[in-house]
């Protein structure tokens, strides 16, 4: 979920620490409302639940490969790579990489989706009021990996529904109680195998809390999200379907050296707490990678994302083990084995 710019300060005392530790309470208080309000329009369409999962067997259960929506996945081909090798592993997409599989051949066992903005999230699963919703928008021009569909965005989005139509009911979706009356309609449309759930928002324990607030409303499991839908996956994939080998890919958690500042998502957020877009340097960390030594740079937001990521990775049960396959980006740290994607193929290939 895209956390909103926090009240202004005095930007010049600020720093880029001290937006990492706001994003939590500001993403809340931003987003609270219309998360219940998706949570009380999705009670009528609950009827499956993470429980009710049919459970896996055989090379299904052996590993799987999350595909997260990361400036890689187009960067290093993984779609196509994924074909080539046969993987016969569990495939999990988030919502923004969705699209990109379908076009690539490749239909993943399961999609998942949490964010509950009512007009962008939609699109990944094709938009019958693009236009509308893409008025006075310019977040998919600015950062999207489709080239094509950016330059022909209207007749893209129409192939993009008539692919979902075919393919949705082969995957199963894992929808989030949070999701906009415009995804859960298309995906019912599409005749996806929906089981829902309830992203942990803040402490369990707190009686007052929006958490608990949420599971009033729907009485279906929860996951710690880490605030974003591929470090949702790899719970889910971890904790609910207990597959022992995980391999991230476009996990980039950042932006190759090379993109312009005005490509990244929250380059207007920024602007505006900078009071300009001249100096937003500051706002921006470099990483290397460390089995390429390849620089890439990260946000504030991103930068939040992977220290969650990491803390979670720090508790997770000692017989799952996670790859990370992205090829590159700024996710690394104890815990988290880093290999190359075509490595990690190899481990299960046969």
């Amino acid at each position: 979920m895209e956390p909103a710019p926090p009240a202004n300060r005095d930007v010049f005392m600020e720093s880029f620490d001290d937006i990492v530790d706001e994003i939590p309470v500001t993403g809340r208080k931003h987003h609270e409302q219309i998360i219940m309000e998706n949570a009380v329009s999705n009670q009528r369409h609950i009827t499956k639940k993470l429980s009710d999962l049919p459970r896996l067997t055989g090379e299904k259960q052996r590993s799987a490969i999350i595909i997260s929506a990361g400036p890689s996945i187009k960067q290093k081909n993984i779609v196509e790579r994924i074909k080539k090798a046969g993987y016969r592993g569990s495939i999990i997409a988030v919502d923004g990489s969705y699209s990109a599989c379908l076009k690539g051949g490749l239909i993943p066992d399961y999609v998942m989706t949490m964010d509950p903005h009512n007009k962008r999230v939609v699109r990944w699963f094709g938009d019958h009021d693009f236009e509308i919703n893409s008025e006075n928008d310019d977040y998919f021009k600015r950062q999207d990996l489709d080239e094509q569909f950016r330059s022909q965005s209207l007749l893209e989005n129409k192939r993009l529904i008539e692919m979902v139509n075919i393919s949705g009911c082969h995957t199963k979706a894992v929808v989030s109680t949070t999701s906009p009356a415009n995804v859960v309609q298309r995906l019912q449309e599409a005749r996806f195998d929906c089981y829902w759930w309830n992203p942990l928002m803040d402490d369990p324990g707190d009686s007052t809390g929006l958490t608990r607030k949420l599971y009033h409303k729907n009485p279906v499991p929860c996951i710690n999200t880490g605030g974003n839908v591929g470090t949702a996956a790899w719970v889910f994939v971890a904790t609910t379907l207990q597959i022992p080998a995980i391999g991230l890919t476009g996990m980039d958690y950042g932006y190759y050296i090379n993109t312009p500042y005005d490509r990244t998502q929250t380059y207007y957020e920024l602007a505006l707490r900078n009071g300009g877009f001249a100096g937003l340097e500051k706002y921006f960390k470099e990483f290397a990678y460390p089995l390429t030594k390849e620089k890439f740079y990260t946000d504030p937001t991103y930068y939040w994302y992977r220290r969650n990521f990491l803390e979670l990775l720090e508790k997770s049960p000692d017989n799952i083990q996670t790859y990370n396959c992205t090829d590159g980006g700024t996710l690394y740290g104890p815990n988290l084995k880093c290999v190359m994607f075509d490595d990690f193929l190899k481990m299960f290939e046969g």
